[in-house]
């Protein structure tokens, strides 16, 4: 089996790396591609950029039911009505994801279920949203303020710890060996109580990451 994970792409933002990403999706070979969150920034498409219909026509070929590729969804806190959403990706939305590698059972999940910040504040978030998307519009080209700010706040809330010590408390409770997340647009490898925990990190930072799994490893790979 050969096995990629995205995740965090946030299509209709500004720094979404979408042509970088269907480079990827080009060059590799896999079977089973599985987006792990967040493939939207939001629900307004008048922001997806001619790269981003791209990526999603992309999306949409590889979800062709007579081509020899499977592709997973898995809906993250920024896809919004991602039933709707499915529909342009030709694939059904999950909450999750669980398969079989090597004899370990492996959990897919966006991570967002374990970012207490956002479960015990939504409205806040939400307004957090708003003001990241302004200062987006006027930041400059390479978006060095946006990029800067988002780390920021993440690194401030230790999202990305928690995100993985609730991942790897969830897997534990499923039986599973090792889980993946997204949500951080932190990419991270950690073992904690025998089980791994990997995060795929996103595509709206430099460098972008994803995740590849062959029949022998698993690989966090740059762009």
């Amino acid at each position: 089996m050969h096995t990629l994970i995205i995740s965090d792409i946030h299509l209709g933002s500004s720094v979404s790396r979408a042509s970088n990403l269907l480079r990827v999706l080009n060059k590799e070979t896999y079977k089973t591609l599985i987006l792990n969150g967040d493939i939207f920034d939001d629900l307004d498409f008048t922001r997806l950029q001619h790269d981003h219909w791209e990526l999603l026509s992309k999306l949409r070929e590889l979800s062709n039911p007579e081509l020899d590729t499977r592709v997973v969804w898995i809906a993250g806190n920024h896809d919004g009505a991602a039933l709707v959403l499915s529909r342009l990706i030709g694939t059904p939305v999950r909450s999750e994801y669980m398969f079989e590698w090597n004899g370990k059972k492996c959990l897919v999940i966006h991570g967002h279920q374990f970012d207490s910040f956002i479960t015990k504040n939504p409205i806040l978030s939400s307004i957090g949203s708003w003001i990241y998307l302004g200062i987006q519009k006027i930041d400059t080209e390479r978006q060095f303020i946006s990029r800067y700010l988002k780390r920021a706040s993440k690194s401030w809330l230790r999202v990305s710890e928690k995100v993985a010590q609730g991942a790897i408390r969830y897997a534990k409770s499923k039986g599973a060996d090792i889980v993946f997340c997204g949500h951080t647009h932190k990419q991270l490898k950690k073992v904690i109580s025998g089980i791994e925990y990997y995060n795929s990190g996103c595509w709206t930072d430099i460098p972008s990451s994803y995740i590849s799994i062959d029949s022998k490893s698993i690989e966090i790979k740059e762009v």
